[in-house]
């Protein structure tokens, strides 16, 4: 059978189809028209020229599995080329600065520590640009993403050192589980105790200060708890922390304070463990690692492909990727921001809601001086 549409039908049908054309077409002209915000121009040109200059370098303390992430950033941007190079310690902060003193600035960032960046790079070399004015994205400069609600820097300018990373530091002091019952101990004064005197194995304050400025800058502790640690505790000092941490292993010293390898000790079955921060009564320290914190440099060769990178790695994007390679069974690390899921990290090892931590990457406590002057002074005695 056949079937003819009468006229009236097919103006109705073709009406309405033109009417439908017409409103895509309208909707996609106006989608087309419709102006960019401030941020998204900057930012496209931004990557534009970033992909022209087809490279970036960065610095950095070379530790954990840092590399793994910055490479996360080439899966990104794979136009940039990314070259990466640094070492452990303040190695390649010296390398940076004999480069600069040579007219040589090749490094475009500096993912770095506590201590170098600020009082070589910052005060001595003056080597570092502001990087607040390279956050372009507006989930990097919106402080409420950030813990405390707030943008940390390691310079008390607030402009130059960036610190992304921030995780309760652990008492920092080992022991050895056969020879001691961890529950026992509410405070750190405790470890003050005559029976622990020549039974504390410690690494030599001159050698790393970090674990002991911590204790020299808790308002609760402070130089005379660290004096008398000095004085009356009969401390073994060394500066082989894995000599020291073997020695805790095999129960030669029931205390270790700030070894490395007692986590890697411990998951072998050996009887090494740290005392809880939750049993002492006295505030946590917050820690940025030796990798903490991020700074931009002072004539960057690549400055667009550098702001692409700082906006990449403090994003949401970046930071997840940081905690997801950087936690493993052994390591923990957490970033300063909130708005991101904290599922890598062991519960004990997170930040808690509430909880007044010392930060220990501000120059007042980066100061290990007084410390080591104390230390000189009660060794004479």
């Amino acid at each position: 059978m056949k079937y003819e549409m009468s006229s009236p039908f097919l103006f109705f049908f073709f009406g309405r189809l033109a009417v439908v054309t017409f409103m895509l077409v309208f909707a996609n002209f106006l989608h087309a028209a419709e102006p960019k915000s401030a941020w998204q121009a900057e930012w496209e040109s931004t990557v534009e020229a970033a992909k022209k200059e087809g490279k970036v370098t960065v610095y950095m303390w070379q530790g954990g599995n840092l590399e793994k992430v910055v490479q996360a950033f080439q899966k990104k941007y794979p136009e940039i080329q990314l070259t990466t190079a640094g070492g452990r310690g303040s190695s390649f902060i010296v390398r940076i600065t004999t480069e600069m003193r040579a007219s040589k600035y090749l490094a475009d960032i500096c993912i770095c520590g506590v201590t170098s960046p600020y009082k070589v790079l910052h005060q001595q070399a003056n080597a570092l640009d502001p990087i607040k004015p390279a956050f372009v994205l507006p989930e990097v400069k919106d402080t409420s993403k950030w813990w405390q609600g707030k943008h940390h820097f390691q310079d008390p300018e607030g402009q130059y050192i960036f610190a992304y990373r921030g995780e309760p530091a652990g008492t920092r002091v080992f022991y050895n589980s056969d020879l001691v019952k961890p529950y026992d101990f509410k405070s750190y004064w405790d470890l003050l105790d005559p029976k622990w005197k020549g039974k504390i194995v410690a690494v030599d304050p001159n050698e790393s200060s970090g674990g002991w400025r911590i204790f020299y800058y808790n308002p609760q502790l402070g130089p005379e708890f660290v004096k008398r640690l000095f004085a009356e505790m009969e401390l073994v000092y060394t500066r082989d922390e894995r000599q020291a941490a073997n020695w805790l292993a095999v129960g030669k010293y029931p205390f270790g304070f700030f070894l490395s390898g007692i986590p890697e000790a411990k998951s072998q079955g050996l009887p090494v463990d740290e005392l809880p921060e939750a049993n002492m009564k006295e505030p946590t320290a917050l820690y940025t690692g030796a990798n903490g914190t991020i700074a931009l440099m002072k004539q960057a060769p690549h400055p667009n492909a550098a702001k692409v990178f700082i906006n990449w790695f403090l994003s949401r994007e970046g930071q997840i990727a940081f905690q997801e390679i950087m936690n493993t069974p052994i390591n923990q690390a957490q970033s300063m921001r909130e708005d991101i899921p904290m599922d890598p990290i062991p519960v004990a090892y997170r930040r808690k809601p509430g909880v007044n931590y010392i930060p220990m990457f501000t120059p007042d406590r980066m100061d290990a001086a007084p410390l080591l002057q104390l230390f000189k002074e009660t060794a004479k005695k």
